[in-house]
């Protein structure tokens, strides 16, 4: 067996306690990401539509297909939520419409690059769709926190 010199050794461990270092940050991550459940980002003048299962009361995404705003219109079984610019105005305007089994509350989260600037609960509502104002500066908005409704009065 060939012997290697102490720098060389060193060098082996330093190598070792990084790559130990970074997978355990790539699970916890990971792991974060699993108990906020799923998230989606919408930009701007666009919407998504993305399938909803219920499972042990847990909510679950499915894929998202994105489209132009005012488009597109939900299956049975779908969420369509878009982002309508609000112009002058400070404020953008969140339009969700809901043929779910069930109501879907869930929490729409204003960013600029990496920053927070604003948040908002959204109550899930099957006979009607929604809209809601959020910090029209979002140059993305991310949905988040998804639940299974429990009425609009007790959402918010």
């Amino acid at each position: 067996m060939r012997q290697i010199g102490p720098e060389r050794a060193g060098q082996r461990r330093r190598a070792a306690s990084a790559a130990l270092t970074f997978g355990a940050l790539v699970a916890a991550s990971g792991l974060a990401r699993g108990e906020q459940g799923s998230t989606l980002d919408v930009r701007r003048g666009l919407e998504a539509t993305f399938a909803v299962t219920i499972a042990d009361g847990r909510v679950a995404l499915g894929p998202p297909r994105f489209s132009r705003l005012g488009t597109a219109r939900p299956n049975d079984g779908e969420i369509t939520v878009g982002v309508e610019p609000g112009g002058m105005t400070p404020y953008a305007r969140l339009r969700v419409t809901e043929k779910s089994a069930a109501p879907i509350d869930f929490m729409a989260t204003g960013f600029i690059d990496r920053i927070e600037i604003d948040e908002i609960a959204l109550c899930g509502r099957l006979d009607m769709p929604v809209s809601e104002r959020i910090a029209a500066g979002s140059w993305r908005v991310s949905l988040n926190r998804f639940t299974v409704g429990t009425g609009v009065d007790t959402c918010k």
